[in-house]
C-alpha cells in the first residue's frame, strides 16, 4: 500500500526558539564523510524558482536513513576557547564560614575580657553640698583656746636693712634693751610677781618686769592640763647690745631657786615672743632730721615689701590668712660710723599676722551664717575674695602678740563646701554590691548626689581593692 503525505503533516520534532540577537539560526547536522560538522544557515535555503517544474504530485517518500538526531554542538575541553565552570560544594563553604566566625568571636571576646581586666575598677563621682551666703559681720577671735569660739595663732617674720647718710656729729648713748615676755605656770594656783622681779637667761643676762603681775595657774580642759599665761614688759638690767635677745629665748626666775622654792622655779618660766633689738652702749652719731626721716621711710618701704613677699612661702599649710590682717612694727637700730662723715642707719621690721586653722575658720563662719548647720566638716573655696578689716585702725600698727583677742569684720560671699573623707569613702565601698551603694552614699551628709560606674559593665560589685576606686568631687555651678 502506498503511503500518502500531506505537507502540513511534516513538522519539526521540537519547536525552535526564536532568536533575539539578530543572527540567523544555524543548524548543525551530523558529520559528513570528511569528519567535520555541516553547518547550514536557514537563510541559505532558497525557495524553488517559479516555473522550475515543481512537481506537486504526491509521491512516495523514501525512508530516511537511520541517523542520529540533530543536536546542538557544545565545545569540548580540547577547544581553545573552553572556560571550565567550577563546581562549589555549598555545605563545605558554609562550614568554613562558621568556623571562621567562631574563631573571630572567641578572639574578640578574649581581647575584650583582657582589656576589661586591665581597665577594671570603679569611678565614684559625688556632688557635695555648697552654700553661698552674703556675710557682713564683725567677729572676735581669741589667742587662747575657748570652747565654741574662734582662736588664732601668730605668724612672725622679721627683716632688717640699712642706709648710709651724712652725719653732723656724735654723742655717747646708753640704752637698755626692752621688750615683752610671756610668763607661764604649769601648776595649779595663781602666783603674784612684784615689780622688778628678775628673769634670767641661761647665759646669765638679767631682765626685770616693769609692773607687778599675777600669773594664773594651770587649768584642766578636756582632760588635759593647760598652763596659765600672762604677758609682762621687761627691761635689761644693764645697757648694751648683748641684751638684744633672739625671739623665743628661755628665761627663769632666779629668786625662786635662791630661796629654795624649787616647785615654783620649775613651774614658772618665760619666753620673749619677739626679739629685743634696742640695747646699745656707745657713741651715737647726730644726723640731720630731714635726711634721717627720708632714709628711714625708704628703709621701711623696702622692708615691708620684703616681708609681704615672704608670707606666701613661709605661712604653714592648713591655715587661713588674710593679707589685710598684717600688722608691721618698725624698730630703729643704733647707727654706726661708715667712714669719716657717713653713718649707717639700720631699721628692723617685725611683721605679724593671725593664722586661723582653715577647717575651724570655715566651720565658725558656717555656724554663724547658715541656719541648721550641724558642725559638719566644711571648707571655704573662695577665701581670697573675702574682705578683712580690723575694727580698730591702730591694730595693724601694733604688736599682735601682745593682744589677747582680735576684733575684725568679714564682708563677702563665702562659698562654703561640705568636705568628704575620700579615703574613708573608698574603703566603705570596697566589695559592696551595687544595691548597697545608695545606702552607703546617703550616710555621708555632705553629699547631695552621686554617680557610680563599675568597669567592666557586667560586674555587679565594687572592686575588692580600694586603690581601684577613683573618687571624683564635682562642685555644682548653681
Amino acid at each position: 500500500m502506498t503511503q500518502k503525505w500531506n505537507l502540513q503533516d511534516i513538522r519539526p520534532t521540537e519547536p525552535r526558539r526564536p532568536r533575539t540577537d539578530g543572527q540567523r539560526p544555524t543548524i548543525i547536522r551530523p558529520q559528513s564523510n570528511e569528519g567535520a560538522p555541516v553547518r547550514t544557515h536557514v537563510g541559505d535555503m532558497k525557495p524553488p524558482q517559479a516555473g522550475a517544474g515543481l512537481d506537486m504530485r504526491p509521491r512516495r517518500m523514501a525512508p530516511e536513513p537511520e541517523t542520529e538526531p540533530e543536536e546542538t554542538h557544545f565545545a569540548s575541553e580540547e577547544d581553545e576557547s573552553f572556560d571550565p565552570i567550577p563546581v562549589i560544594n555549598g555545605k563545605k563553604k558554609n562550614r568554613q564560614h562558621l568556623i571562621i566566625a567562631s574563631v573571630l568571636f572567641v578572639g574578640i571576646t578574649s581581647i575584650g575580657i583582657f582589656i576589661s581586666y586591665l581597665t577594671g575598677g570603679a569611678t565614684v563621682t559625688f556632688y557635695p553640698k555648697v552654700r553661698e551666703l552674703n556675710v557682713n559681720a564683725t567677729f572676735t577671735a581669741y589667742k587662747e583656746q575657748r570652747p565654741e569660739e574662734l582662736s588664732y595663732e601668730i605668724l612672725t617674720l622679721e627683716a632688717a636693712s640699712e642706709r648710709q647718710v651724712e652725719a653732723s656729729g656724735q654723742e655717747q648713748v646708753k640704752v637698755q634693751a626692752s621688750g615683752e615676755i610671756e610668763i607661764t605656770k604649769t601648776t595649779a594656783g595663781a602666783e603674784r610677781l612684784i615689780k622688778n622681779t628678775r628673769f634670767e637667761t641661761l647665759d646669765g643676762l638679767v631682765f626685770r618686769i616693769e609692773e607687778s603681775v599675777v600669773v594664773p595657774g594651770a587649768v584642766t580642759v578636756d582632760g588635759k592640763s593647760v598652763p596659765g599665761t600672762i604677758r609682762a614688759k621687761v627691761f635689761a638690767d644693764q645697757a648694751g647690745d648683748k641684751y638684744n635677745l633672739k625671739a623665743g629665748t628661755d628665761l627663769k626666775v632666779p629668786g625662786f631657786k635662791e630661796g629654795n622654792y624649787m616647785d615654783l622655779y620649775n613651774a614658772i618660766s618665760a619666753k620673749n615672743p619677739a626679739s629685743f633689738e634696742n640695747g646699745f652702749d656707745g657713741p651715737k652719731f647726730i644726723i640731720n632730721e630731714d635726711a634721717l626721716a627720708t632714709a628711714r621711710q625708704s628703709l621701711q618701704a623696702e622692708l615691708r615689701d620684703t616681708l609681704l613677699a615672704r608670707i606666701e612661702s613661709e605661712r604653714p599649710a592648713g591655715y587661713t590668712t588674710f593679707k589685710d590682717s598684717v600688722a608691721i612694727v618698725y624698730n630703729q637700730l643704733p647707727a654706726v660710723q661708715y667712714g669719716d662723715k657717713l653713718v649707717t642707719i639700720k631699721e628692723q621690721a617685725v611683721l605679724q599676722m593671725p593664722l586661723f586653722k582653715a577647717d575651724d575658720f570655715a566651720s565658725f563662719i558656717a555656724k554663724e551664717t547658715i541656719v541648721g548647720y550641724e558642725e559638719d566638716p566644711v571648707r571655704i573655696d573662695n577665701i581670697d575674695l573675702l574682705s578683712f578689716t580690723y575694727n580698730s585702725a591702730t591694730t595693724s600698727q601694733s604688736t599682735l602678740a601682745n593682744e589677747s583677742s582680735l576684733n575684725f569684720k568679714i564682708v563677702g560671699v563665702p562659698k562654703i563646701v561640705w568636705t568628704v573623707d575620700e579615703g574613708k569613702l573608698a574603703l566603705d565601698l570596697v566589695s559592696k554590691e551595687k544595691t548597697a551603694i545608695p545606702q552607703i552614699m546617703s550616710s555621708y551628709r555632705g553629699i547631695e548626689k552621686s554617680e557610680v560606674k563599675i568597669r567592666p559593665i557586667w560586674k555587679r560589685a565594687m572592686p575588692s581593692d580600694h586603690t581601684e576606686i577613683d573618687i571624683i568631687e564635682v562642685i555644682s555651678q548653681n
